[in-house]
């Protein structure tokens, strides 16, 4: 279907004759608009003194508010699973880690071996 403007509202119309096509709608220039300036928020920034402190500080993404403090409990099990050993990461929590990842590999062979019952079943007729 072709378009043309409408002489009287100056908007895009269906075309009402049959040589629209052979006389397209030319394109009108698009205004140019200035892009709204920043505004920051002054308040919540840090001056230069402020931000030049001696001990460096770790400020969370997109604010000026430091990092919490972690614990002495986070601290230790965090250097425990980063020490470097032969022990598989999912194994450095202790005997409960190894009895939970024991009881996954049989919940997925049970699982397994039941898509291959529930497939026998279906693709193998019984005998009545």
């Amino acid at each position: 279907m072709y378009h043309q403007l409408n002489k009287i509202t100056g908007r895009l119309v269906a075309a009402t004759n049959l040589q629209a096509p052979l006389f397209p709608v030319a394109p009108i220039a698009l205004q140019r608009v200035d892009p709204p300036a920043i505004q920051y928020n002054t308040a919540q920034m840090s001056t230069v003194s402020e931000s030049c402190s001696t001990a460096p500080r770790r400020l969370i993404p997109g604010t000026n508010e430091p990092y919490s403090p972690l614990s002495p409990k986070i601290l230790e099990r965090q250097q425990r699973f980063q020490k470097e050993d032969d022990t598989p990461v999912f194994l450095k929590g202790g005997p409960f880690d190894g009895i939970l990842y024991r009881f996954t590999l049989l919940l997925c062979v049970v699982g397994i071996v039941g898509v291959g019952h529930t497939v026998y079943i279906h693709a193998v007729p019984q005998n009545k």
